[in-house]
Parts: structure tokens; sequence; C-alpha cells
């Protein structure tokens, strides 16, 4: 009997896990730039076999701020943006970069009648930075005029490494903390963390949301994915590498 109770738990878990990853698996991929979400009319974004993700040209070339033609008999995409000239070359890792022969781990495409760049490298060529966020299946893009000044070593140790960002695409409000192995450190980081979060959602959901992520104590734990519910909004919160992040999700997004 103690036996099939075991199997029963077992089963019922493995059916909650496999019912979340599938709520995940399903997101369409998006891209963000600096905040905004792209919507392809048509042609869609993809993950290729090389694990890079694939936007058509056009879009996020002029996105970005470039000028954007197709050598038909090249077989080449040009991107020009003032004095950056980015050429990528269809079935081929080599690129070039003002001038300068360089190498990918992956190749533009043709798909669908349709030329696919990978987004990295594009956005990169022209100064911006890209993130991915592989729970909810999301590049995002920051351009120069949006990304900050690198911190100086003399910043704040504490509050010099948590980052808030509120309204980005379907996510309300996100702290993220970047993890330390100083165990005094961290703790600072995230009771001001903590008190931050507090101060905009209560006290309540902030210490247990705050005590989940505490579980991580060297940057080898890595903390899953946890949702919590706050009133008629959504918490998650988890933690790896040297990252810990929270996220409140705007009414009306679905993660399940």
């Amino acid at each position: 009997m103690k036996k099939f109770a075991v199997v029963i738990v077992i089963a019922l878990f493995m059916t909650g896990f496999f019912s979340v990853w599938n709520v995940f698996g399903d997101m369409p991929l998006r891209i963000v730039v600096d905040g905004d979400r792209l919507f392809f009319p048509d042609a869609q974004p993809f993950i290729d076999s090389n694990g890079r993700t694939q936007v058509p040209a056009r879009f996020i070339g002029e996105r970005l701020g470039a000028t954007v033609t197709w050598d038909g008999a090249a077989q080449k995409a040009v991107f020009v943006k003032g004095s950056k000239k980015l050429v990528l070359y269809i079935g081929k890792k080599e690129y070039e970069l003002d001038g300068k022969t360089l190498q990918m781990d992956t190749a533009a495409l043709l798909h669908e009648d349709r030329t696919y760049v990978p987004a990295r490298y594009v956005a990169e060529a022209f100064g911006a930075t890209v993130r991915w966020d592989s729970v909810i299946k999301t590049v995002y893009i920051d351009t120069e005029s949006r990304v900050l000044p690198t911190p100086q070593a003399t910043k704040d140790p504490v509050y010099g490494w948590i980052k808030v960002e509120t309204d980005v695409v379907d996510v309300e409000y996100g702290i993220s903390i970047t993890f330390t192995s100083d165990q005094e450190l961290m703790k600072a980081r995230l009771d001001a963390a903590e008190k931050m979060f507090a101060e905009v959602y209560g006290e309540d959901i902030a210490k247990e949301v705050f005590e989940y992520v505490r579980k991580k104590k060297t940057v080898s734990d890595v903390v899953p994915l946890k949702k919590f519910t706050n009133g008629s909004k959504i918490v998650t919160a988890k933690a790896g590498g040297v990252g810990i992040m929270v996220q409140v999700w705007k009414e009306g997004v679905v993660l399940q």
C-alpha cells in the first residue's frame, strides 16, 4: 500500500512538472528591443540548429536604425548604420564588420523565401547588448541609447549590485541581484532587495519570495523557478550561477 502511495505521489509530481514545462515550452519566441516587443506580421523568428535566434533581416536591422539591402547575386545582406557596415552571407559563418572578416558559430539563411540573420551578431555589431531568458523564451536587446555606462569598481557593494526594471513587456516589476560567495555581503544584498520589494508589494510576499531565493548558498547552487501569488498578481523567483531574479507579472499574463 505504501509503495502504491509513493507511486501516486511521484506521478502527481511529474504531471505538475511537465505541465509547467509545457507552459513555458509553448510560449512563442519573443524579441524585445529597448523594452518594446517586436511583432513580425508573417515570417516569425526561430531558434536554428546551432541554438541561435534567427530573425528576419530587414525587421531587426531597421529596428536597430540600420539601412538593410539584399544582394541576390552575391547572396548577402548588408547593414549600414553611420560608419558601421555589417555584411552577412547566406550559409557562411564568415562575415564582415567594417571591412574585417570575422567568424560566428552559425550563419544567415533563407527560410520560407525570407532572409534570416542571427539576432545576437547583428545587434552586437551595432553596439547593443543582448541577453536571453530561456524561461520565457525572450531575447532582450538594449541599444547604446538605453544601455547604462559600465559601473565603476567603486560602486556601492550592496545597492550597486541590485537592478530594478519596471514595465518591460509582460513584466510589471523585476529585481535582480548579483550573487557573491561572500555570505555577509550576500545577506546584505538580499536584505536590501527584500526591503525594496516589500515597499512596493508588501512584507508578507517579500518575506515568502526572498526566503525561497536565500536557499542559494554557492555559485553552483540552482534554485528552480517557483511561482507565488500576491492577490491577483503572479510572482516568480529563481536563482542560478551569479544571478537571482524575482519578477512580478502584469495582470492577464498566463503562465500556466
